[in-house]
């Protein structure tokens, strides 16, 4: 080989090496540069530049309101302008019965308005010293009733603030009540879960049997269209009981005897309410 081309030769080899160490060091550069610009996001998504910085709470109005302000002053700072601390805040308001939702805005700049949906009592649970809770439409244990409503009452055992309403005694008259309007419901008095069966009594009016708590829904509904029906309103008054244990027919029981009807041995004490 000639001294020319041995020359030629050296001088691609070292073309060909400078290219590749261009093409290295061109990589090198790109992948710092991108690094450097995910670091430098990410840190203007959670460093203090977009960090939340003012809290404005709305809605809540209860006995514990400085406390649940101040928790949610301190889930919120988990959060930027960029990432709400939606998730932050309702977990922290999870312990307080009468927050039933929360809900984030951005209130620019680094400003996040929290407002704050309390929950809505709708039933009195009594318990057997006599202790009055208000329970929420979720069927929550709310805490002490303040006297301030009239509510549907019904009576119970086990319940505690912030619980769950569970197990029949305690759900049952809850649901029953709930499946009629407040104005039907707050007729309903002495409601409770007695030896298997769910009992109570109309105000002024005669008492109710139930039956076991299956249907209770239903059963509620049969209540309702039966108080509905202004053609009973006169039985209702003078019957003893009333039985929706068979919620699809209504009987009424302890009716007084028609005379006429004693004297042909055709008397009787019970008839179907159908609605």
């Amino acid at each position: 080989m000639s001294t020319r081309a041995a020359t030629g030769l050296l001088d691609r080899r070292r073309t060909l090496a400078e290219a590749r160490h261009r093409r290295r060091r061109t990589a090198l550069l790109v992948g710092l540069a991108g690094s450097a610009a995910v670091v430098g996001a990410w840190w203007v998504a959670t460093g203090p530049l977009l960090a939340v910085s003012n809290v404005n709470v709305s809605g809540y109005r209860q006995a514990d309101q400085a406390i649940v302000l101040r928790t949610v002053q301190v889930a919120a700072r988990e959060g930027t302008m960029l990432r709400l601390p939606t998730v932050a805040v309702r977990e922290a308001l999870a312990r307080y019965p009468w927050v039933a939702d929360v809900h984030l805005h951005h209130n620019w700049l680094r400003g996040v308005d929290v407002q704050i949906v309390q929950a809505k009592p709708i039933a009195i649970a009594v318990s057997a010293s006599g202790e009055r809770l208000a329970v929420s439409d979720t069927g929550r244990v709310l805490g002490p009733d303040t006297g301030a409503r009239s509510l549907p009452t019904f009576q119970t055992v086990g319940a505690r603030t912030g619980a769950w309403l569970r197990g029949p005694a305690q759900r049952a008259p809850f649901e029953f009540l709930t499946a009629m309007s407040a104005e039907t419901a707050r007729r309903v008095r002495d409601l409770r879960l007695e030896g298997g069966a769910l009992v109570g009594r109309l105000d002024g009016g005669p008492m109710l049997r139930l039956g076991p708590p299956r249907l209770v829904w239903a059963k509620g509904r049969a209540l309702e269209a039966v108080l509905a029906n202004a053609k009973i309103a006169d039985s209702l008054d003078a019957a003893g009981y009333l039985d929706l244990s068979a919620p699809r027919q209504p009987t009424l029981g302890g009716l007084p005897v028609d005379p006429s009807a004693t004297s042909t041995g055709q008397g009787s004490t019970e008839g179907q309410a159908s609605p």
